[in-house]
């Protein structure tokens, strides 16, 4: 059904997900690359949360959407939480290539970046505790496709080492 070519930009938080989709989205349209960027976290906006899996449905639902777009490539920033979510989120958004970029920084950047970021304590504990839970995952080199550092560089400099890991652009 699709010719789509899907990126996920997985890490911890404060890896720069967000920020880095969009900065590949630039690049992407400066080079007239047809593209869209799906934030997840948009996707799962809904208080009370009916289930766990609301963003995933609510992807899903959209994906076809997308996916009619002749040779449109799709970021999708999000935590894969394990093995059996990669297989949902795959299953969620079928494309002709599917990667996933892991982005990383050091647990002490990562901690100072949603902290600085985040309005209320409670939610900067709680994701100070989500990089703690990520650092100590196992499973991560089973999840990702290509690694890429964003640690003491520019949002443009790790966007093109992003785009450049899987073969999108060099530009």
């Amino acid at each position: 059904m699709s010719s789509a070519s899907v990126l996920i930009l997985h890490g911890s938080p404060g890896s720069g997900k967000t920020t880095l989709a969009r900065a590949i989205s630039e690049y992407l349209r400066a080079d007239g690359i047809p593209h869209a960027v799906i934030d997840v976290d948009e996707l799962n906006l809904i208080f009370p949360a009916p289930r766990r899996d609301f963003w995933l449905a609510n992807l899903a639902a959209i994906w076809p959407n997308y996916a009619q777009v002749p040779g449109i490539r799709v970021i999708i920033p999000t935590v894969i939480a394990d093995a059996e979510r990669l297989e949902q989120l795959r299953a969620a958004v079928p494309a002709a290539s599917f990667v996933v970029c892991e982005l990383t920084a050091p647990i002490d950047v990562l901690k100072a970046r949603v902290t600085e970021r985040e309005p209320t304590e409670e939610w900067r504990e709680s994701l100070r505790a989500w990089v703690d839970h990520h650092s100590g995952r196992t499973d991560l080199e089973q999840i990702r496709d290509v690694l890429v550092s964003t640690h003491n560089r520019s949002e443009e400099d790790a966007a093109r080492d992003v785009l450049r890991a899987i073969g999108w652009s060099a530009s």
